[in-house]
């Protein structure tokens, strides 16, 4: 059964489905959800034909139920009982339980992803249009919704888009451009899109963030190079900046996680900033955020360096142009960065020159 589990598993057809899955912000074990949603006018179009690879394999290797719900006592108890108790179909339940993770630099190296004929044929990226709108699951461009890659992280009881799309969408009201890496592997016909809202008997209590004085970039100093550190987690957000021509200032922010109890793993996925502060509008022109991948030989390179290596593999998320207020400049980066604390204290002006691992 591992085996027939893990051949599946490696099936391109599945993989689109359980990356479209993660992108709707469904787990393994909401299927009477998934039920109601894969029999949907454009969903059915998505998911059938990995339903059919797994019944077609099912066929092939002699599967039968109550083997599979034996398999899953062990494994999942749940699908197992929706096997035994339920007329939910084996290939639902089989996909439910593949529906785990996802390898993400796969979205870019099988790929899964299926870019937009329009979008930019170095970065990959859309530029929105004033008709353009997100909500909690996804952004509504032209005749399609795209969900949220996997990437963005979106709270899965959402009720509104998430605060980086927010702090982004807002700009084209200042007449700026906004653009968004948009996939249609994970997109439909908005006419058919559905949405789907979650509640949770949690109650969420967010810490009040104030920016009103923000000290970095432009607080004094004789390095170009500097750095945020958590001592508890060998966590480290690195800032550069550059000065470049007609005295712009490219300063540049990557997020990098320490390898202790990771030197075996295979890839690293950083967040990294772009951007460029004209100080003579004290504005910046042109924010980007995107997603590095380092294989392991690389990330031991990269974890003691300052910003100047190459990833192997390179992504852009979105980019904004145009003239963007250092208040929002420091909310995009706050809103797409992971860790809030170490941002918020490199806007206090308390970055150090740089630490790296083991010192």
């Amino acid at each position: 059964m591992d085996e027939f589990l893990k051949n599946l598993k490696e099936n391109v057809e599945i993989k689109r489905a359980i990356y479209f899955l993660l992108s709707m912000g469904m787990v393994y074990y909401e299927v009477p959800n998934k039920e109601h949603i894969l029999k949907a006018d454009g969903y059915k179009d998505i998911f059938n034909p990995a339903l059919d690879e797994i019944q077609k394999s099912i066929e092939q290797n002699g599967i039968e139920r109550e083997n599979l719900t034996k398999y899953f006592w062990n494994k999942e108890p749940y699908l197992a009982f929706l096997l035994d108790e339920t007329e939910i179909p084996v290939e639902l339940v089989i996909l439910s339980f593949l529906d785990k993770e996802l390898d993400l630099r796969e979205i870019f190296s099988i790929p899964l992803e299926t870019l937009p004929d329009n979008a930019d044929p170095r970065y990959g990226i859309v530029l929105l249009d004033d008709k353009s709108s997100a909500n909690h699951q996804g952004v509504f461009y032209r005749n399609n919704f795209y969900y949220y890659s996997p990437f963005y992280s979106a709270r899965r009881d959402a009720k509104t888009p998430p605060q980086l799309i927010q702090s982004l969408i807002v700009q084209t009201k200042f007449q700026n451009s906004v653009s968004l890496r948009l996939d249609q592997t994970i997109s439909l016909p908005k006419e058919y899109y559905k949405p789907f809202m979650r509640d949770f008997a949690e109650v969420y209590q967010g810490k009040e963030i104030d920016l009103d004085e923000i000290h970095f970039p432009l607080h004094p100093g004789k390095s170009e190079y500097f750095c945020v550190y958590n001592p508890e987690t060998m966590k480290k957000i690195q800032f550069k900046i550059s000065h470049r021509k007609d005295s712009e200032h490219w300063i540049e922010v990557e997020e990098l996680w320490s390898m202790n109890g990771k030197e075996e793993q295979e890839i690293f996925i950083t967040r990294y900033l772009h951007s460029i502060f004209n100080p003579r509008t004290n504005k910046f022109v042109h924010v980007d955020g995107s997603f590095n991948f380092y294989n392991n030989d690389k990330y031991k390179v990269r974890v003691d360096k300052q910003i100047n290596a190459h990833a192997n593999l390179h992504v852009k998320q979105w980019l904004v142009e145009g003239e963007v207020e250092v208040l929002d400049w420091a909310k995009m980066i706050l809103y797409f960065f992971n860790d809030s604390d170490l941002i918020l204290d490199a806007f206090k002006g308390d970055l150090i020159e740089e630490i790296f691992d083991g010192q």
